[in-house]
């Protein structure tokens, strides 16, 4: 294999994608610390970061009261493109990295598919919380794919 063949493979292995991600909550020295700190007679050893893909929606909606009273609330919510559930989130920064490619893990939801999740999601919790018997009006105010980054830790 030619020199320059080489150097193509290992770009091809190695090549960088532009994300957007929740910045990560700890280094790679505190996880290591804290799953050596809960691992007993195991050594520890940090192998790479993963991300890990959820779409995020940000709502306003505006629910009804059986009284006729209206309320906007908005809400945040994050799918897991894995499993496809939805959460609801406290507001977050986010920003553009370029990361290896290989260390993104593959989205089995669509956006679509995720936004379906979402609306219903957010749609339960706005009539629970609010005791509203009509179905809220909601608009989307952002909505984007991100990535939430994780270490993965061995332990021998």
């Amino acid at each position: 294999m030619t020199e320059k063949a080489v150097k193509e493979s290992i770009n091809v292995e190695k090549s960088l994608e532009n994300i957007e991600l929740i910045p990560p909550a700890i280094d790679r020295e505190a996880a290591a610390g804290i799953v050596l700190a809960n691992s007993e007679n195991y050594s520890v050893q940090v192998q790479k970061m993963i991300y890990y893909p959820y779409y995020w929606v940000y709502f306003q909606y505006t629910v009804k009261t059986i009284l006729g009273k209206s309320r906007v609330i908005d809400a945040s919510c994050l799918v897991d493109l894995i499993n496809n559930r939805g959460a609801t989130t406290d507001r977050f920064e986010t920003r553009s990295e370029q990361v290896f490619a290989e260390n993104i893990l593959e989205a089995d939801y669509t956006a679509d598919q995720a936004l379906k999740t979402a609306k219903s999601y957010l749609l339960h919790a706005a009539t629970n919380k609010m005791k509203a018997f009509l179905k809220p009006d909601y608009k989307i105010l952002e909505n984007k794919n991100i990535f939430k980054p994780f270490w993965i830790v061995k332990c021998s």
